[in-house]
Protein backbone atom coordinates (compact mmCIF):
# COMPACT_ATOMS: atom_id res chain seq x y z
CA UNK A 1 0.00 0.00 0.00
CA UNK A 2 2.82 2.32 0.96
CA UNK A 3 4.69 1.57 -2.28
CA UNK A 4 1.54 2.24 -4.32
CA UNK A 5 1.07 5.57 -2.61
CA UNK A 6 4.65 6.59 -3.40
CA UNK A 7 4.16 5.65 -7.04
CA UNK A 8 0.99 7.77 -7.19
CA UNK A 9 2.78 10.74 -5.68
CA UNK A 10 5.66 10.30 -8.14
CA UNK A 11 3.19 10.25 -11.02
CA UNK A 12 1.56 13.45 -9.75
CA UNK A 13 4.93 15.25 -9.54
CA UNK A 14 5.90 13.97 -13.02
CA UNK A 15 2.66 15.32 -14.53
CA UNK A 16 3.15 18.68 -12.78
CA UNK A 17 6.67 18.96 -14.16
CA UNK A 18 5.62 17.85 -17.64
CA UNK A 19 2.66 20.15 -18.13
CA UNK A 20 3.75 23.21 -16.08
CA UNK A 21 4.84 26.46 -17.72
CA UNK A 22 7.85 26.44 -15.42
CA UNK A 23 11.14 24.81 -16.32
CA UNK A 24 12.48 22.38 -13.71
CA UNK A 25 16.11 21.31 -13.77
CA UNK A 26 18.77 19.69 -11.60
CA UNK A 27 22.42 20.61 -11.78
CA UNK A 28 25.70 19.37 -10.43
CA UNK A 29 27.74 21.68 -8.24
CA UNK A 30 29.60 22.94 -11.33
CA UNK A 31 26.33 23.91 -13.06
CA UNK A 32 26.03 20.94 -15.47
CA UNK A 33 22.49 19.79 -16.33
CA UNK A 34 21.57 16.48 -14.66
CA UNK A 35 17.89 16.71 -15.49
CA UNK A 36 15.66 19.18 -17.31
CA UNK A 37 11.87 19.04 -17.71
CA UNK A 38 10.21 18.69 -21.16
CA UNK A 39 9.19 22.37 -21.07
CA UNK A 40 12.72 23.17 -22.19
CA UNK A 41 11.62 22.63 -25.81
CA UNK A 42 8.89 25.33 -26.06
CA UNK A 43 10.74 27.63 -23.68
CA UNK A 44 14.36 27.35 -24.81
CA UNK A 45 14.15 25.56 -28.15
CA UNK A 46 16.33 22.64 -26.94
CA UNK A 47 15.41 19.01 -26.58
CA UNK A 48 16.05 17.46 -23.16
CA UNK A 49 19.00 15.38 -24.40
CA UNK A 50 20.61 18.45 -26.01
CA UNK A 51 21.04 20.09 -22.62
CA UNK A 52 22.45 17.04 -20.85
CA UNK A 53 26.12 17.32 -19.94
CA UNK A 54 26.10 21.04 -20.78
CA UNK A 55 26.68 23.81 -18.24
CA UNK A 56 24.05 26.40 -17.35
CA UNK A 57 26.58 29.21 -17.28
CA UNK A 58 27.45 28.68 -20.95
CA UNK A 59 23.96 29.80 -22.02
CA UNK A 60 23.86 32.92 -19.82
CA UNK A 61 24.70 36.33 -21.33
CA UNK A 62 28.30 37.29 -20.37
CA UNK A 63 27.12 40.54 -18.78
CA UNK A 64 24.72 38.61 -16.50
CA UNK A 65 27.06 35.85 -15.31
CA UNK A 66 28.17 37.95 -12.37
CA UNK A 67 24.60 37.66 -11.06
CA UNK A 68 25.17 33.97 -10.30
CA UNK A 69 25.95 33.18 -6.66
CA UNK A 70 29.56 32.79 -5.67
CA UNK A 71 28.85 29.38 -4.11
CA UNK A 72 26.54 27.13 -6.19
CA UNK A 73 25.88 24.98 -3.14
CA UNK A 74 24.97 27.81 -0.80
CA UNK A 75 22.69 26.62 1.99
CA UNK A 76 20.06 29.28 1.18
CA UNK A 77 18.03 29.47 -2.02
CA UNK A 78 18.59 32.45 -4.32
CA UNK A 79 16.49 34.06 -7.05
CA UNK A 80 18.28 35.57 -10.02
CA UNK A 81 17.18 37.20 -13.28
CA UNK A 82 19.36 36.83 -16.38
CA UNK A 83 19.37 36.58 -20.18
CA UNK A 84 19.46 33.06 -21.62
CA UNK A 85 20.50 32.29 -25.21
CA UNK A 86 17.90 30.13 -26.94
CA UNK A 87 18.74 27.59 -29.61
CA UNK A 88 17.66 30.06 -32.31
CA UNK A 89 20.33 32.47 -31.04
CA UNK A 90 18.12 35.15 -29.50
CA UNK A 91 18.07 35.97 -25.82
CA UNK A 92 15.13 35.85 -23.43
CA UNK A 93 14.86 36.97 -19.83
CA UNK A 94 14.55 34.16 -17.28
CA UNK A 95 13.91 34.23 -13.55
CA UNK A 96 15.36 31.25 -11.71
CA UNK A 97 15.02 30.15 -8.11
CA UNK A 98 18.11 28.11 -7.19
CA UNK A 99 17.68 25.61 -4.33
CA UNK A 100 20.77 23.76 -3.03
CA UNK A 101 20.40 20.02 -2.31
CA UNK A 102 22.61 17.13 -1.25
CA UNK A 103 21.66 13.51 -1.98
CA UNK A 104 24.62 12.24 0.04
CA UNK A 105 27.86 13.81 1.28
CA UNK A 106 29.79 12.91 -1.87
CA UNK A 107 27.24 14.40 -4.30
CA UNK A 108 26.04 18.03 -4.04
CA UNK A 109 24.25 20.33 -6.46
CA UNK A 110 21.19 22.48 -6.85
CA UNK A 111 17.78 22.45 -8.44
CA UNK A 112 16.21 25.28 -10.46
CA UNK A 113 12.68 26.46 -10.99
CA UNK A 114 12.72 28.79 -13.99
CA UNK A 115 10.12 30.90 -15.76
CA UNK A 116 10.14 33.26 -18.75
CA UNK A 117 9.85 36.89 -17.58
CA UNK A 118 10.68 38.58 -20.91
CA UNK A 119 7.18 40.00 -21.41
CA UNK A 120 7.01 41.16 -17.80
CA UNK A 121 10.39 42.91 -17.86
CA UNK A 122 9.67 44.46 -21.26
CA UNK A 123 6.36 45.81 -19.97
CA UNK A 124 8.05 47.12 -16.82
CA UNK A 125 10.76 48.80 -18.90
CA UNK A 126 8.16 50.41 -21.17
CA UNK A 127 6.16 51.51 -18.13
CA UNK A 128 9.27 53.01 -16.54
CA UNK A 129 10.14 54.75 -19.81
CA UNK A 130 6.65 56.23 -20.05
CA UNK A 131 6.82 57.26 -16.40
CA UNK A 132 10.12 59.06 -17.00
CA UNK A 133 8.71 60.71 -20.12
CA UNK A 134 5.61 61.97 -18.28
CA UNK A 135 7.73 63.05 -15.31
CA UNK A 136 9.91 65.16 -17.61
CA UNK A 137 6.83 66.61 -19.30
CA UNK A 138 5.28 67.57 -15.97
CA UNK A 139 8.49 68.93 -14.45
CA UNK A 140 9.23 71.07 -17.51
CA UNK A 141 5.64 72.19 -18.05
CA UNK A 142 5.35 75.98 -18.04
CA UNK A 143 2.16 75.88 -15.98
CA UNK A 144 2.17 74.86 -12.34
CA UNK A 145 1.04 71.25 -11.99
CA UNK A 146 0.43 69.62 -8.64
CA UNK A 147 -1.63 67.20 -6.56
CA UNK A 148 -3.83 68.31 -3.67
CA UNK A 149 -6.06 66.40 -1.27
CA UNK A 150 -9.81 66.93 -1.06
CA UNK A 151 -9.25 69.39 1.80
CA UNK A 152 -6.75 71.40 -0.30
CA UNK A 153 -3.44 70.21 1.18
CA UNK A 154 -0.61 70.21 -1.35
CA UNK A 155 1.06 66.82 -1.92
CA UNK A 156 3.20 67.66 -4.96
CA UNK A 157 4.12 70.54 -7.29
CA UNK A 158 6.42 70.69 -10.32
CA UNK A 159 9.40 73.02 -10.75
CA UNK A 160 7.26 75.77 -12.34
CA UNK A 161 5.30 75.90 -9.10
CA UNK A 162 8.34 77.27 -7.26
CA UNK A 163 8.27 80.39 -9.43
CA UNK A 164 4.52 80.88 -9.08
CA UNK A 165 4.52 80.36 -5.30
CA UNK A 166 7.66 82.47 -4.87
CA UNK A 167 9.70 79.82 -3.04
CA UNK A 168 13.15 78.30 -3.46
CA UNK A 169 12.18 74.67 -2.77
CA UNK A 170 9.06 72.55 -3.15
CA UNK A 171 9.16 71.63 0.54
CA UNK A 172 8.04 75.18 1.39
CA UNK A 173 4.71 74.44 -0.31
CA UNK A 174 4.21 70.70 0.33
CA UNK A 175 1.80 70.21 3.22
CA UNK A 176 0.31 73.69 3.02
CA UNK A 177 -3.24 74.35 1.91
CA UNK A 178 -4.01 75.90 -1.46
CA UNK A 179 -6.54 78.05 0.39
CA UNK A 180 -3.63 79.84 2.13
CA UNK A 181 -2.62 81.37 -1.22
CA UNK A 182 -5.97 82.69 -2.46
CA UNK A 183 -8.34 85.36 -1.19
CA UNK A 184 -11.31 84.40 0.99
CA UNK A 185 -13.66 85.18 -1.90
CA UNK A 186 -11.89 82.53 -3.99
CA UNK A 187 -12.42 79.77 -1.39
CA UNK A 188 -16.00 79.25 -2.56
CA UNK A 189 -14.83 79.08 -6.19
CA UNK A 190 -12.33 76.29 -5.44
CA UNK A 191 -14.78 74.43 -3.20
CA UNK A 192 -17.35 74.63 -6.00
CA UNK A 193 -14.85 73.08 -8.44
CA UNK A 194 -14.03 70.30 -5.96
CA UNK A 195 -17.69 69.57 -5.26
CA UNK A 196 -18.99 69.62 -8.82
CA UNK A 197 -15.70 68.38 -10.36
CA UNK A 198 -15.77 71.00 -13.13
CA UNK A 199 -12.51 69.93 -14.74
CA UNK A 200 -13.37 71.56 -18.05
CA UNK A 201 -14.35 74.87 -16.45
CA UNK A 202 -11.21 76.56 -15.07
CA UNK A 203 -11.75 79.49 -12.73
CA UNK A 204 -9.87 82.80 -12.77
CA UNK A 205 -8.93 84.30 -9.42
CA UNK A 206 -6.30 86.33 -7.59
CA UNK A 207 -3.36 84.33 -6.24
CA UNK A 208 -1.07 85.61 -3.48
CA UNK A 209 2.54 84.38 -3.63
CA UNK A 210 4.59 83.40 -0.61
CA UNK A 211 6.18 86.89 -0.66
CA UNK A 212 2.82 88.67 -0.94
CA UNK A 213 2.98 89.54 -4.66
CA UNK A 214 -0.44 89.23 -6.30
CA UNK A 215 -0.93 87.18 -9.47
CA UNK A 216 -3.95 86.67 -11.69
CA UNK A 217 -4.26 82.94 -12.37
CA UNK A 218 -6.54 80.34 -13.89
CA UNK A 219 -7.06 77.17 -11.81
CA UNK A 220 -8.30 73.81 -13.09
CA UNK A 221 -8.98 70.77 -10.86
CA UNK A 222 -9.05 67.21 -12.23
CA UNK A 223 -10.21 64.34 -9.96
CA UNK A 224 -7.66 61.52 -9.52
CA UNK A 225 -6.55 58.77 -7.14
CA UNK A 226 -3.15 59.29 -5.52
CA UNK A 227 -1.74 56.63 -3.17
CA UNK A 228 -5.18 55.05 -2.78
CA UNK A 229 -6.88 58.27 -1.70
CA UNK A 230 -9.18 60.60 -3.60
CA UNK A 231 -7.26 63.67 -4.72
CA UNK A 232 -7.14 66.34 -7.41
CA UNK A 233 -4.63 67.20 -10.09
CA UNK A 234 -4.35 70.99 -9.98
CA UNK A 235 -3.18 73.03 -12.96
CA UNK A 236 -2.46 76.72 -12.33
CA UNK A 237 -1.74 79.05 -15.25
CA UNK A 238 -0.27 82.50 -14.59
CA UNK A 239 -2.47 84.95 -16.50
CA UNK A 240 -0.85 88.13 -15.15
CA UNK A 241 1.07 89.05 -18.31
CA UNK A 242 -1.86 88.01 -20.49
CA UNK A 243 -4.14 90.38 -18.55
CA UNK A 244 -1.61 93.20 -18.90
CA UNK A 245 -1.47 92.58 -22.66
CA UNK A 246 -5.27 92.59 -22.88
CA UNK A 247 -5.40 95.88 -20.95
CA UNK A 248 -2.73 97.34 -23.25
CA UNK A 249 -4.71 96.29 -26.34
CA UNK A 250 -7.87 97.76 -24.81
CA UNK A 251 -6.05 100.99 -24.06
CA UNK A 252 -4.62 101.11 -27.58
CA UNK A 253 -8.10 100.69 -29.02
CA UNK A 254 -9.34 103.55 -26.86
CA UNK A 255 -6.43 105.72 -28.00
CA UNK A 256 -7.28 104.94 -31.61
CA UNK A 257 -10.87 106.05 -31.04
CA UNK A 258 -9.67 109.18 -29.23
CA UNK A 259 -7.31 110.00 -32.10
CA UNK A 260 -10.08 109.75 -34.67
CA UNK A 261 -12.40 111.76 -32.43
CA UNK A 262 -9.74 114.43 -31.83
CA UNK A 263 -9.06 114.80 -35.55
CA UNK A 264 -12.78 115.25 -36.24
CA UNK A 265 -13.24 117.78 -33.42
CA UNK A 266 -10.19 119.78 -34.52
CA UNK A 267 -11.50 119.92 -38.09
CA UNK A 268 -15.01 120.99 -37.04
CA UNK A 269 -13.75 123.70 -34.65
CA UNK A 270 -11.21 125.15 -37.09
CA UNK A 271 -13.85 126.10 -39.66
CA UNK A 272 -15.91 128.49 -37.44
CA UNK A 273 -12.73 129.58 -35.67
CA UNK A 274 -11.23 130.76 -38.96
CA UNK A 275 -14.33 132.84 -39.69
CA UNK A 276 -14.39 134.37 -36.18
CA UNK A 277 -10.69 135.20 -36.36
CA UNK A 278 -11.06 136.79 -39.83
CA UNK A 279 -14.00 139.01 -38.86
CA UNK A 280 -12.22 140.04 -35.65
CA UNK A 281 -9.20 141.18 -37.68
CA UNK A 282 -11.51 143.19 -39.98
CA UNK A 283 -13.21 144.84 -36.99
CA UNK A 284 -9.83 145.71 -35.51
CA UNK A 285 -8.93 147.66 -38.69
CA UNK A 286 -12.16 149.65 -38.47
CA UNK A 287 -11.92 150.31 -34.74
CA UNK A 288 -8.74 150.72 -32.70
CA UNK A 289 -10.17 149.13 -29.52
CA UNK A 290 -7.64 147.34 -27.26
CA UNK A 291 -10.15 144.57 -26.63
CA UNK A 292 -9.65 143.31 -30.17
CA UNK A 293 -5.97 142.58 -29.40
CA UNK A 294 -7.00 140.51 -26.38
CA UNK A 295 -9.64 138.68 -28.44
CA UNK A 296 -7.17 137.88 -31.23
CA UNK A 297 -4.60 136.68 -28.70
CA UNK A 298 -7.15 134.33 -27.10
CA UNK A 299 -8.35 133.13 -30.52
CA UNK A 300 -4.76 132.23 -31.44
CA UNK A 301 -4.44 130.37 -28.16
CA UNK A 302 -7.63 128.41 -28.94
CA UNK A 303 -6.23 127.62 -32.37
CA UNK A 304 -3.05 126.26 -30.81
CA UNK A 305 -5.05 124.08 -28.41
CA UNK A 306 -7.13 122.72 -31.28
CA UNK A 307 -3.93 121.93 -33.16
CA UNK A 308 -2.69 120.03 -30.13
CA UNK A 309 -5.65 117.69 -30.44
CA UNK A 310 -4.06 116.40 -33.63
CA UNK A 311 -1.22 115.00 -31.55
CA UNK A 312 -3.66 112.25 -30.57
CA UNK A 313 -4.53 111.51 -34.18
CA UNK A 314 -1.13 111.46 -35.88
CA UNK A 315 2.43 112.63 -35.30
CA UNK A 316 2.93 116.26 -36.23
CA UNK A 317 6.10 117.76 -37.71
CA UNK A 318 7.97 119.43 -34.89
CA UNK A 319 10.41 122.26 -34.68
CA UNK A 320 12.81 121.65 -31.82
CA UNK A 321 14.99 124.21 -30.12
CA UNK A 322 16.91 124.76 -26.92
CA UNK A 323 14.36 125.52 -24.21
CA UNK A 324 15.42 127.10 -20.92
CA UNK A 325 13.21 125.00 -18.70
CA UNK A 326 13.68 127.12 -15.57
CA UNK A 327 12.44 130.30 -17.28
CA UNK A 328 9.59 128.34 -18.90
CA UNK A 329 8.36 127.10 -15.50
CA UNK A 330 8.60 130.59 -14.00
CA UNK A 331 6.54 132.02 -16.88
CA UNK A 332 3.94 129.29 -16.39
CA UNK A 333 3.69 130.04 -12.66
CA UNK A 334 3.05 133.71 -13.46
CA UNK A 335 0.01 132.71 -15.54
CA UNK A 336 -1.63 131.14 -12.47
CA UNK A 337 -0.91 133.82 -9.88
CA UNK A 338 -4.32 135.46 -10.20
CA UNK A 339 -6.22 132.16 -10.27
CA UNK A 340 -4.25 130.87 -7.28
CA UNK A 341 -5.10 134.03 -5.35
CA UNK A 342 -8.81 133.59 -6.07
CA UNK A 343 -8.71 129.95 -4.90
CA UNK A 344 -6.67 130.68 -1.76
CA UNK A 345 -3.69 128.72 -3.08
CA UNK A 346 -0.06 129.64 -2.42
CA UNK A 347 2.55 128.67 -5.01
CA UNK A 348 6.17 128.38 -3.85
CA UNK A 349 8.85 127.81 -6.45
CA UNK A 350 12.38 126.44 -5.90
CA UNK A 351 14.05 126.65 -9.30
CA UNK A 352 17.71 125.61 -9.06
CA UNK A 353 18.45 125.83 -12.77
CA UNK A 354 20.80 128.41 -14.28
CA UNK A 355 21.68 127.59 -17.88
CA UNK A 356 20.26 124.06 -18.13
CA UNK A 357 18.19 123.53 -21.26
CA UNK A 358 15.96 120.90 -22.82
CA UNK A 359 15.83 120.17 -26.52
CA UNK A 360 12.19 120.31 -27.57
CA UNK A 361 9.18 122.46 -28.37
CA UNK A 362 8.60 125.26 -25.90
CA UNK A 363 4.85 125.49 -26.54
CA UNK A 364 4.34 121.78 -25.96
CA UNK A 365 6.45 121.78 -22.79
CA UNK A 366 4.57 124.83 -21.51
CA UNK A 367 1.31 123.02 -22.12
CA UNK A 368 2.54 120.15 -19.89
CA UNK A 369 3.26 122.43 -16.94
CA UNK A 370 0.02 124.39 -17.47
CA UNK A 371 -1.96 121.15 -17.20
CA UNK A 372 -0.04 119.88 -14.18
CA UNK A 373 -0.25 123.15 -12.20
CA UNK A 374 -3.93 123.55 -13.11
CA UNK A 375 -4.64 120.01 -11.83
CA UNK A 376 -2.77 120.78 -8.61
CA UNK A 377 -4.88 123.91 -7.99
CA UNK A 378 -8.13 122.05 -8.72
CA UNK A 379 -7.10 119.28 -6.30
CA UNK A 380 -7.33 121.82 -3.43
CA UNK A 381 -10.95 123.13 -3.44
CA UNK A 382 -10.46 124.65 0.03
CA UNK A 383 -7.06 126.16 -0.73
CA UNK A 384 -3.59 124.98 0.11
CA UNK A 385 0.04 125.11 -0.96
CA UNK A 386 1.83 124.04 -4.14
CA UNK A 387 5.59 123.42 -4.03
CA UNK A 388 7.28 123.55 -7.45
CA UNK A 389 10.95 122.61 -7.65
CA UNK A 390 13.42 122.04 -10.48
CA UNK A 391 17.04 120.91 -10.28
CA UNK A 392 19.74 119.11 -12.34
CA UNK A 393 20.78 115.56 -11.47
CA UNK A 394 23.13 113.18 -13.32
CA UNK A 395 22.64 114.72 -16.76
CA UNK A 396 18.90 115.07 -16.28
CA UNK A 397 16.54 117.85 -15.28
CA UNK A 398 14.08 116.91 -12.54
CA UNK A 399 10.94 118.90 -11.83
CA UNK A 400 8.42 118.25 -9.07
CA UNK A 401 4.95 119.65 -8.52
CA UNK A 402 3.65 118.85 -5.04
CA UNK A 403 0.21 119.86 -3.74
CA UNK A 404 -1.48 119.48 -0.36
CA UNK A 405 -4.80 118.46 -1.86
CA UNK A 406 -7.19 115.57 -1.42
CA UNK A 407 -4.84 112.99 -2.98
CA UNK A 408 -5.67 109.97 -5.12
CA UNK A 409 -6.59 106.46 -3.83
CA UNK A 410 -4.24 103.62 -4.80
CA UNK A 411 -6.85 101.79 -6.87
CA UNK A 412 -7.37 104.88 -9.07
CA UNK A 413 -3.72 105.91 -9.29
CA UNK A 414 -2.75 103.15 -11.75
CA UNK A 415 -5.44 104.22 -14.24
CA UNK A 416 -4.36 107.87 -14.48
CA UNK A 417 -3.40 108.83 -18.01
CA UNK A 418 -5.96 106.56 -19.66
CA UNK A 419 -8.40 108.29 -22.03
CA UNK A 420 -11.78 109.16 -20.53
CA UNK A 421 -10.57 108.33 -17.02
CA UNK A 422 -10.39 111.26 -14.64
CA UNK A 423 -10.61 111.87 -10.89
CA UNK A 424 -12.53 115.11 -11.59
CA UNK A 425 -16.29 115.04 -11.98
CA UNK A 426 -16.27 116.91 -15.30
CA UNK A 427 -12.86 115.64 -16.45
CA UNK A 428 -12.19 113.62 -19.59
CA UNK A 429 -8.74 112.27 -18.77
CA UNK A 430 -7.36 113.67 -22.03
CA UNK A 431 -5.26 116.43 -20.43
CA UNK A 432 -2.98 114.07 -18.51
CA UNK A 433 -2.84 111.71 -21.46
CA UNK A 434 -1.65 114.52 -23.75
CA UNK A 435 0.95 115.50 -21.14
CA UNK A 436 2.19 111.93 -21.04
CA UNK A 437 2.47 111.84 -24.82
CA UNK A 438 4.38 115.15 -24.98
CA UNK A 439 6.78 114.06 -22.22
CA UNK A 440 7.52 110.76 -23.99
CA UNK A 441 8.08 112.60 -27.28
CA UNK A 442 10.76 114.61 -25.44
CA UNK A 443 12.42 111.39 -24.14
CA UNK A 444 11.17 112.16 -20.67
CA UNK A 445 9.36 110.25 -17.94
CA UNK A 446 6.52 111.13 -15.58
CA UNK A 447 5.82 109.52 -12.23
CA UNK A 448 2.85 110.23 -9.94
CA UNK A 449 2.93 109.59 -6.20
CA UNK A 450 -0.15 110.22 -4.11
CA UNK A 451 -1.73 109.42 -0.77
CA UNK A 452 -5.45 109.87 -0.17
CA UNK A 453 -5.94 112.93 2.06
CA UNK A 454 -2.24 113.87 2.00
CA UNK A 455 -1.67 115.35 -1.47
CA UNK A 456 0.01 114.40 -4.74
CA UNK A 457 3.54 114.77 -6.10
CA UNK A 458 4.26 114.63 -9.83
CA UNK A 459 7.85 113.97 -10.91
CA UNK A 460 8.88 114.89 -14.46
CA UNK A 461 12.34 114.00 -15.74
CA UNK A 462 13.95 115.20 -19.01
CA UNK A 463 17.46 114.62 -20.38
CA UNK A 464 19.37 117.89 -20.38
CA UNK A 465 20.40 119.32 -23.75
CA UNK A 466 24.15 119.12 -23.00
CA UNK A 467 23.98 115.50 -21.83
CA UNK A 468 21.85 114.39 -24.78
CA UNK A 469 24.08 116.27 -27.25
CA UNK A 470 27.20 114.50 -25.89
CA UNK A 471 25.52 111.10 -26.24
CA UNK A 472 24.65 111.81 -29.87
CA UNK A 473 28.25 112.86 -30.64
CA UNK A 474 29.60 109.73 -28.97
Amino acid sequence: MKQGTLLQELEIYRSIVQYSDFLFSFHASNGEFIYVSPTCKPLLGYEQNELMDTCLIDFIHPSDRERLPAEWTNSDYERITYRFCKKEGDYIWLETTMIPYSQHPEQTGFSCITRDVTAQLTAEAELEEQKDMYRQLVENFQDTVGIITRDGSCLYINDSGKKLFGVTSKEEVIGKSIFDFVSSEAHDVINHQMKDQLANHPSELTFSRHDGIKKHVGIKLIPTIYKERESFHIVIRDLTEQKKTEELIHRTEKLSVVGQLAAGIAHEIRNPLTAIKGFTQLLRKESHNDYFEVMLSELERIEEIVSDLLILAKPQPSKTEKVHIGALIEDTIDLFKSEALLRNVEIHSHIQLTHQCIEGEADKLKQVYINLIKNAIEAMPDGGTIEISAYPENGKIITQIKDSGIGIPDERLSKLGEPFYSTKEQGTGLGLMICNRIIKNHNGKMKIESTAGAGTTIHVCFPSYTHEHKKMKA
